[in-house]
């Protein structure tokens, strides 16, 4: 087990046993927080007044911290909050709620995502909240509750107007809310924000956000609301683990255990069984609410080694790594799928001094396909930025290969069926990188010894670097790298291309340029 598996087990074995707690309308008044910048006293305060104006307008429960957020901004005690939640626990469904009761009351607001996709999930909310809210609040709507449900497709890009100018809208803080600052005379919108996946929001839109004070007619308040959990250092990051924090701000951090008390988690074997749980960056961020900190530790965890003969059942693949002709050699990788996993087999070297243009191509494509034929390869991946004519030269002889460019964008049909590398990876090199990470963390790779000896400087001096825009987990750049070893890591990227093929061949979408039938 890892050591951020470990942590969150001890988090969930310290919670206060349910006897203990003080019940809730709906779950238990949790006693544990990573930070909270109010006594519990007032919490409780604000957590009644959120409860009993929700249950009054839309005739739902929240849990203790859902009933806090809204509560502290209803009740005008604070204008800024800065959150962090678990994962699941309903961020969107309280922002929903939260905006309808801000626009019944006359207030423009505009909820806001760090992309469109994230701005539209908390618009539906919006819309499912509009179906169940009180008459008194529907008989203000501009338009019928009725046709409200049937644009609530399309409507994150419309408004929902209220009668004595309440609003909400929906925007997305890239390029978009850019765009309308900029027709805004670049002083902020005037209104209130709840902003979701605040952490993945760069530093240049909250500085532009600020600004919305400064729109502000009559000394009026707006709100800002701010939820997430911790994805990037920045202005997020640095507001919520601020010591001195400016009036009427309050940050209410919680974390695994503390939804656990208040039985938003129901229980400890939730978690575990939890797809978060499984990968440690999703572990840290989800479950520990913690930043993860890239800048001192391998990307990788140790190796297993797995000097066992091979069996029978094993299915091969095939990463191949080539350089620019006359300047380096070809770097190949064998690679197996086994009945516990993947297997990392064997490398060969072949080398191509003396380039004679139309043979030494062909001689490489002939000692390839060879190793094709002798494990009998169900697909080979071979790096396109010098490699393309080994693409071209085994597709010629129909074998199944496909040509990888690392700097592409992740693999889209893994993207859509919701892999994590192919999710959150800033591109494909990025992508191979978790997926071999992965594999390693839920110990579902194994190295022979000899393979595990050459890729060990390699792995060792790999990091990895969360991108501000969008979230997206990328590899330190391969010129630091080679400067840190001394040489080009042409065995990990072999190896990483190996296990792609694998993971491809494992899908059903078709992956191959050619292959037999």
């Amino acid at each position: 087990m890892r050591e951020e598996q470990k942590r969150v087990i001890e988090l969930l074995d310290s919670a206060t046993p349910k006897g203990e707690l003080n019940s809730w309308g709906i779950g238990f008044i949790p006693r544990h927080y990573k930070r909270l910048s109010v006594s519990m006293e007032e919490a409780r305060e604000l957590a009644e007044i959120g409860y009993k104006e929700t249950f009054m307008y839309f005739g739902n429960q929240l849990y203790f911290t859902q009933a806090l957020i809204i509560g502290a901004i209803i009740s005008s005690r604070y204008t800024d909050i800065v959150a962090v939640t678990p994962s699941q626990y309903g961020k969107s469904w309280t922002l929903g709620q939260l905006g309808i009761l801000r626009a019944n009351r006359g207030s423009k607001v505009y909820v806001a995502g760090d992309c469109s996709n994230t701005t539209e999930i908390i618009m539906g909310k919006v819309m499912e909240h509009l179906q169940t809210v009180d008459d008194e609040v529907k008989s203000k709507l501009l338009e019928p509750a009725d046709k409200i449900e049937r644009l609530q497709t399309s409507l994150s890009k419309k408004n929902v107007g209220f009668k004595g100018s309440g609003l909400i809208k929906g925007i997305s803080l890239g390029e978009t809310f850019t765009s309308q600052l900029k027709g805004n005379n670049a002083i902020g919108l005037a209104g209130d924000s709840l902003i979701d996946e605040a952490s993945r929001i760069g530093d240049d839109t909250y500085a532009e956000l600020g600004r919305r004070q400064f729109a502000s007619e009559d000394g009026i308040e707006f709100a800002n609301v701010r939820i997430s959990n911790p994805h990037n250092p920045g202005r997020f990051w640095d507001d919520l683990t601020a010591e001195e924090l400016p009036p009427k701000t309050l940050v209410v951090w919680m974390d695994a255990r503390t939804a656990l008390e208040e039985e938003r988690i129901k229980s400890k074997e939730q978690v575990i069984n939890s797809e978060f749980f499984k990968n440690k960056s999703t572990c840290k961020r989800y479950l520990l609410c913690e930043l993860e900190d890239y800048s001192e530790e391998s990307l990788f965890s140790e190796q297993v080694i797995d000097d066992s003969p091979l069996q029978d059942d094993y299915t091969y693949f095939l990463g191949i790594d080539s350089a620019y002709k006359g300047k380096d050699k070809i770097k190949t990788a064998l690679v197996a799928r086994t009945a516990g996993g993947v297997r990392v087999l064997d490398f060969a070297t072949i080398y191509k001094d003396n380039w004679v243009d139309g043979v030494t191509s062909t001689e490489i494509v002939n000692d390839i396909t060879k190793l094709i034929d002798r494990f009998k390869v169900k697909l080979a991946c071979v790096d396109v930025g010098f490699g393309v004519y080994i693409v071209e030269g085994l597709a010629q002889r129909k074998a199944p290969v496909k040509g990888i460019n690392f700097g592409a964008g992740t693999t889209d049909f893994r993207k859509k069926a919701g892999h994590y590398s192919a999710k959150w990876g800033d591109n494909k090199r990025a992508e191979m990188h978790i997926d071999l990470q992965e594999l390693m963390d839920g110990n579902k790779i194994t190295f022979t010894s000899e393979a595990a000896e050459q890729l060990r400087e390699e792995m060792n001096a790999v990091r990895a670097v969360r991108r501000a825009s969008g979230g997206k987990t990328g590899i330190i750049p391969k010129d630091d790298i080679k400067r840190a070893i001394g040489h080009s890591p042409d065995t990990l990227d072999a190896t990483l291309l190996g296990i792609h093929a694998l993971l491809l061949h494992s899908m059903s979408e078709k992956v191959f340029l050619y292959q037999d039938e």
